[in-house]
């Protein structure tokens, strides 16, 4: 039996061969996870940011306008980019159960809405599309009931009877 082996001469490039190969898959492997963990840790932001939007509304001691500044102070403070100038950042706060009212206008038990809308491609860390595209946009939405107290009554009557 004779035994055949493969020179050393005829295999030198092979790494560089390989690594060449698979080095475009690797880079996309790499630099997708890291776009979808930036997804993921700026989609908690405005989960945070709708949630304190939320919060601030129930209370009925803001305007809309001061709510939506201070979810755009949340966000700026969390990390991303000074959102209160750009008009592609929406934060909308709402009655539901009496449209049009302001959060210091709302009655006791109303329920508040706050919904925070922002493009993914102003946050992003890379140029590439890997998981995402151009128009992505991530949004959160918060409902929250209105805590204000009803009025002491000043008056009462005792019931019928006594």
């Amino acid at each position: 039996m004779r035994v055949t082996s493969v020179s050393r001469q005829s295999r030198r490039g092979i790494a560089t061969v390989e690594l060449a190969m698979l080095l475009p898959l690797l880079l996309m492997l790499i630099l997708g996870s890291w776009e979808v963990g930036r997804l993921i840790q700026v989609s908690e932001i405005v989960n945070n940011a709708a949630r304190e939007g939320g919060r601030l509304a129930s209370t009925g001691l803001l305007t809309t306008s001061q709510i939506q500044s201070a979810v755009c102070l949340y966000m700026q403070q969390a990390g991303l980019p000074n959102f209160s100038s750009q008009a592609s950042t929406v934060v909308t706060v709402s009655d539901i159960t009496n449209p049009g009212t302001d959060p210091t206008n709302a009655a006791e038990l109303d329920q508040l809405q706050v919904t925070v809308s922002i493009p993914f491609s102003s946050v992003r860390w890379i140029a590439l599309y890997l998981v995402t595209n151009a128009s992505t946009q991530i949004s959160a939405t918060s409902n929250w009931y209105s805590d204000k107290d009803m009025a002491y009554p000043t008056t009462y009557s005792s019931p019928a009877g006594y």
